[in-house]
């Protein structure tokens, strides 16, 4: 099948809709429902082509995940720091910063980030850590995302 654009407005419409369902049904439980979907999305990728089998340290997470969130047109560019256990990135024109802020405007905070959901899972799959998603706020100009994961030893 040959790849397609999508219109990033039906995504988040889409998106929009069921983070404010799942939000409305289990609150503040819908992190704890993103973090068990983190492998399925991983599994879902790997099932689509898209490879991060070859990540075993977190150099290689931020060069495969940068790269594959870039070349989908879901950021512009993505910069990866670790300090301790913490893992931030710093993500350039996210596509998906207009439903994060329309998310926050109806009072419900970011849980559904696709960038955290890999992170996360990729982290637990092929780095033996325990992740948690610590904080995702907007930072600099529209469009651009501040991530920070947490790293710990199983």
């Amino acid at each position: 099948m040959a790849e397609k654009q999508v219109d990033v407005r039906a995504v988040q419409g889409v998106l929009y809709g069921v983070y404010k369902a799942l939000y409305g049904v289990v609150g503040e439980g819908a992190a704890a429902v993103m973090r068990k979907a983190a492998p399925d999305i991983l599994d879902m990728f790997a099932h689509l082509g898209v490879d991060f089998s070859c990540v075993d340290d977190v150099n290689k997470l931020s060069t495969k995940l940068g790269e594959t969130m870039v070349s989908t047109g879901m950021c512009e560019k993505m910069n990866f720091s670790l300090n301790g256990n913490e893992l931030t990135t710093n993500i350039t024109q996210c596509s998906f910063f207009p439903l994060t802020m329309k998310l926050k405007e109806d009072g419900i905070p970011p849980f559904g980030c696709p960038f955290a959901a890999l992170t996360i899972a990729i982290a637990e799959k092929n780095l033996g850590k325990r992740a948690r998603l610590k904080s995702l706020e907007p930072v600099g100009n529209p469009g651009d995302t501040r991530l920070v994961v947490e790293l710990f030893d199983k």
